[in-house]
């Protein structure tokens, strides 16, 4: 896996060189959208953006300290008309990783396939790219049923190798009515191959009724290995319903989620509302989730009340301030958190 993950670097700086050398000899010049490093070559254009977050954590009964929560660059670009692609790189944390290699095909904009590896369809939070969140974390039960953190596969960055199509409907003046994805996946997550003979099904459907509204739901079938032993396997199963409106300079959002390992249920859900004091620049968040990991026992479910803030310098540099308020059933010790987050994007 090193040795994939190296060569995979290797190629990307290579190809960066190269298509540089050529916009040079054809006496280019190099140009900046927004957010993006738009390098102009003799074939097609390649698209070059990243952010690094620097993190720093105080928590009760706990050591604080700064860290490097993520570092990201990624290349993405088109090979025709209807072909593109995506690559994307995780340089923060003790283990460097890829994240996305994807390869899609726009046949029309209600059919755009996928193939390679990428977000699950499901969730609205999971798909929330990390730079474009208005809390520092994801709700517990996101990070708990859609790849993450504290998923029984382990954390996978909401992500697998797979097929997907996804697209829209009925355009209206400012989105459209309907979008949607599905896809089969290996459900072993990232840069991993299939564990067992199984497949796993994923889809997500989202309603724009008014132009700021949405609603939508997702779906999740599949099974998880035990111990890497293939012969081995359980169920994990998830389905979700979501809503957002955003209005202006205020925003709310809201998703319920439910999921199955094996004979264990789970389900969780959170409420979030933004508002911006200044516009475009200072915004308050409060934010309410709940999750319980095994909803036949007693006692165990967890709460976070979130309070923040976030200054924006730009579209893709912010720094964020979050304080927690923890309450786990199963803990008796108090561990409510400050964390404090700057984020710079190009």
């Amino acid at each position: 896996m090193k040795l994939i993950f190296k060569t995979t670097i290797l190629s990307i700086c290579f190809l960066l060189f190269s298509q540089s050398v050529h916009a040079v000899e054809k006496n280019e010049n190099t140009f900046l959208q927004k957010n993006e490093t738009f390098f102009i070559t003799v074939s097609k254009p390649i698209y070059f953006n990243g952010y690094t977050q620097v993190r720093y954590q105080f928590q009760q009964d706990k050591k604080d300290g700064f860290d490097i929560r993520r570092a990201r660059m990624s290349l993405k670009g088109k090979l025709g008309k209807q072909l593109g692609y995506k690559l994307q790189a995780e340089f923060g944390g003790s283990n460097p990783k890829l994240l996305d290699t994807e390869l899609t095909f726009d046949l029309h904009r209600a059919a755009k396939f996928s193939a390679g590896q990428f977000k699950i369809p499901f969730s609205q939070e999971n798909l929330t790219s990390s730079s474009k969140l208005e809390t520092i974390n994801r709700s517990q039960v996101v990070e708990s049923l859609t790849a993450r953190g504290k998923d029984v596969i382990g954390n996978q960055n909401g992500r697998d190798i797979g097929f997907q199509l996804s697209g829209s409907f009925g355009k209206t003046a400012k989105t459209t009515l309907i979008d949607y994805a599905v896809g089969i996946f290996n459900g072993s997550g990232i840069n991993t191959s299939d564990l067992n003979e199984e497949k796993d099904a994923a889809g997500r459907f989202v309603l724009h009724p008014f132009g700021h509204l949405s609603v939508g739901g997702s779906y999740y079938v599949g099974h998880y290995t035990l111990f890497n032993t293939p012969d081995q396997t359980d169920g994990r199963n998830r389905i979700g319903a979501e809503f957002a409106f955003s209005c202006s300079s205020f925003s709310l959002l809201s998703e319920y989620i439910q999921g199955k390992d094996a004979s264990v249920e789970k389900s969780g859900w959170y409420i979030q509302s933004g508002y911006f004091i200044i516009s475009e620049k200072l915004q308050a968040i409060v934010k309410y989730d709940t999750y319980d990991p095994n909803i036949d026992l007693p006692d165990n479910i967890g709460t976070v009340f979130t309070i923040g803030a976030n200054i924006y310098f730009d579209d893709q540099s912010k720094l964020q301030i979050n304080y927690e308020l923890k309450n786990e059933q199963e803990v008796d010790s108090k561990n409510d958190a400050l964390t404090v987050q700057l984020q710079v994007g190009f």
